[in-house]
């Protein structure tokens, strides 16, 4: 073989282990993964115990407590467990569309630089999922969405964060909330007006209501006492009491200061009695002009069967343990109690007007006589 010939095999040689290494290091920088392989091989969801989100403004991190998740920086207060499975679920089946090793313009483009970047308009949001050990188990920079040339939604850029590597996923993250309240379980209560026998409403630490709305049958319609003589109780009224509690959302919530109001408070309260034994007490907070919080605690006129220990918290698949029963759908009074009465509900103020306090607000208006001076 000439020496000239072999010079060329062995350049042909080296440039072909070039290409190899340069294919393999790409291979191993973006993790060797596969058009339509999940950006997860295996990402243990049950073994998830907090969920933090952040972006340039807020953070938020949901933490597995001992009995329900619950969001850290509102005193452990009931995560929506719902949504929070709903999104854990998501990242554990997200598949690749396509990846490409992202420049330091490409990813402040896509936003995928971290929620501390400088340039805010280039700041993603970042999801990080840890273990009870406070291992990382996934932490992603989720960036824009692509957009399909109909407009719609044609999967989501993210990276890991860790790494500069750019996916296209088959999902979206749009309506990825960061905010603490967002991510609170939003019902208090849902108690459907129809259940619901009557309203006692005190004011002043008076033993004796100031109003009452009762059924004189279950299924016919509530009645108010007293009624001024010549006067006419407004009935949409009385129907907006009753149904103030079906259902009764909050906005936001905090620590109760000290213990719940009782029946001696001279704060106004209105008494739900249940058909079913149960009486919930609304205490809306008519001290503070605009408030539209509110405390809430639930008794029972009947002898009540001891409850059994709340469940342990629901793994994030959804999937109840063999051989454990579903908790029951109706919650005692002194389980509500318990969950309900530590806290000051902030809810909106059409809900927070229902409760009305004031007898005269429950009337109809008097029609003015025909010819008396306006």
């Amino acid at each position: 073989m000439k020496g000239k010939t072999f010079l060329i095999l062995l350049a042909a040689t080296g440039l072909l282990v070039s290409l190899w290494f340069f294919r393999f290091a790409d291979d191993k920088q973006t993790g060797a993964v596969k058009m339509g392989g999940k950006l997860f091989d295996d990402l243990p969801v049950n073994a998830v115990a907090s969920v933090t989100i952040s972006d340039s403004e807020n953070s938020v991190t949901l933490v597995k407590g001992d009995k329900v998740w619950q969001v850290e920086a509102r005193s452990g207060y009931p995560a929506n467990f719902d949504e929070l499975r709903e999104l854990v679920i998501k990242l554990s089946r997200l598949k690749i569309g396509r990846s490409f090793a992202g420049s330091t313009e490409s990813l402040a483009r896509l936003s995928l630089m971290p929620p501390s970047a400088p340039d805010s308009s280039t700041r993603g949001k970042q999801i990080t999922l840890k273990d009870p050990s406070g291992k990382i188990l996934a932490d992603v920079i989720v960036g824009q969405s692509r957009k399909t040339e109909s407009g719609e939604s044609g999967g989501q850029y993210l990276k890991k964060a860790d790494s500069d590597t750019v996916f296209l996923v088959d999902d979206n993250f749009r309506f990825l909330k960061t905010a603490p309240a967002q991510w609170l379980k939003k019902e208090i209560l849902n108690i459907k007006a129809e259940d619901v026998a009557s309203v006692a409403c005190y004011s002043g630490g008076q033993p004796a209501p100031v109003y009452t709305l009762s059924r004189p049958e279950k299924g016919e319609a509530a009645r108010m006492a007293p009624v001024p003589p010549g006067r006419t109780a407004d009935s949409a009224k009385i129907d907006q009491v009753l149904d103030a509690l079906a259902p009764l959302t909050l906005d936001d919530v905090q620590p109760g200061d000290g213990k719940p109001p009782t029946e001696e408070s001279e704060q106004p309260r209105l008494v739900y009695h249940l058909y079913d034994g149960r009486q919930i007490s609304i205490f809306p907070d008519a001290g503070i002009k605009d408030s539209t919080t509110l405390r809430v605690t639930v008794a029972d006129s009947k002898a009540e069967t001891p409850s059994p220990d709340a469940p342990a918290p629901q793994p994030v698949d959804g999937k109840t343990p063999a051989g454990e029963k579903t908790p029951p759908a109706s919650k005692t009074a002194r389980q509500l109690n318990e969950e309900l009465s530590p806290w000051v509900f902030s809810v909106k103020k059409w809900q927070f007007d229902s409760f009305i306090t004031q007898p005269e607000s429950l009337l109809e208006e008097v029609k003015k006589q025909a010819g008396s001076s306006s």
